[in-house]
């Protein structure tokens, strides 16, 4: 900076400290002994040292996708949320249910094969979806399974809360629409590759990721845009389902039982060294109760047990899917 940017900063600093007046007097001495240094350093730098920088370029791509998310809700007559890849191949997650999870009001469930496969809308599952605005039809019905779309396909997700009449009147929650990528998203040639592998903990497997996109724009003779654009997906995916499920708590015997009966034996609702039938009524709302020193009737006698499951069962799944 030269002398003349010297004196434009320093009369720009003493203007700030005249409007800003209840300054402490140790911040006013400390801008104008920083100011000060300025000047000096103006004072000792020639006009031949000029320093050139090399050429660099900033990019925005998540900033530019959040403001293009904005953008989308504040045109838009309906209540509507959209993600939007920040880049190709860049989803920030593997497939189109995980994305959503990140939008507010949708809820997703039904974790299993490492990954979530349910969307609802505001608590509600009866949610249509599209692909580019259209209906698809597949074997199970009209519902696209969203789980078998890959995220590295997917340019934009809209999630409409309300409806309009321009809209498939199906679907009490809403609608998702789900965009895939085309070329005229693009200026010119584009040609991406991206690769990745996710670890699975419980299988132990690192699973890839992969896509390429290949997309070309021409202008034609009579002035007219032709465009061209393939776009691949795979993924494999080697995941392990473990789970544990607690069977319904049943009385048992103490170590104290009455005659007849040994330590801690399970008591059934129609045993029939019970007089009284049934002995217990199972899948009351509330259950048996469990404060201490409960009792049943056992022949007249209050007996006093204790509540325990009757099983615990376990699953491990392991499998395969390619997509």
């Amino acid at each position: 900076m030269n002398r003349n940017t010297s004196c434009e900063y320093r009369c720009l600093s003493a203007g700030k400290l005249r409007r800003q007046a209840l300054l402490p007097l140790a911040a006013c001495a400390a801008l104008f002994a920083s100011t000060a240094a300025l000047s000096a350093q103006d004072d000792a730098v020639n006009d031949d040292e000029i320093i050139t920088l090399d050429e660099f370029v900033v990019t925005t791509g998540i900033r530019d996708s959040l403001m293009a998310g904005i953008e989308i809700k504040k045109n838009s007559y309906q209540l509507v949320d959209a993600i939007i890849a920040e880049d190709i191949g860049k989803f920030p997650d593997n497939n189109v249910v995980e994305a959503l999870q990140r939008v507010s009001g949708v809820q997703v469930t039904d974790r299993a094969g490492a990954e979530v496969n349910r969307v609802f809308i505001r608590g509600l599952e009866d949610v249509t979806t599209t692909i580019n605005g259209r209906n698809i039809f597949i074997s199970s019905g009209r519902a696209m399974a969203l789980a078998d779309i890959p995220a590295a396909l997917v340019n934009r997700i809209d999630v409409y809360k309300t409806r309009s009449a321009e809209q498939i009147e199906s679907g009490i929650a809403g609608v998702i629409d789900v965009k895939t990528q085309r070329p005229f998203y693009f200026g010119g040639p584009r040609v991406v590759i991206a690769a990745r592998g996710i670890y699975l903990e419980e299988a132990d497997e690192i699973n890839p990721v992969g896509s390429v996109l290949v997309s070309d724009v021409w202008e034609t003779d009579s002035g007219s845009r032709f465009g061209a654009m393939i776009n691949v997906s795979y993924a494999k995916t080697k995941y392990r389902d473990q789970s544990l499920t607690a069977g319904a708590m049943v009385p048992f015997m103490t170590e104290n039982p009455p005659e007849g009966w040994v330590p801690y034996e399970r008591i059934f609702p129609d045993d029939g060294r019970v007089a009284e039938q049934p002995v217990w009524t199972p899948g009351t709302e509330t259950g048996l109760p469990d404060e201490p020193g409960s009792t049943l009737m056992i022949n007249g006698v209050p007996t006093e047990y204790y509540l325990g499951r009757d099983a615990l069962f376990g699953t491990d799944v392991w499998g395969d899917r390619d997509r």
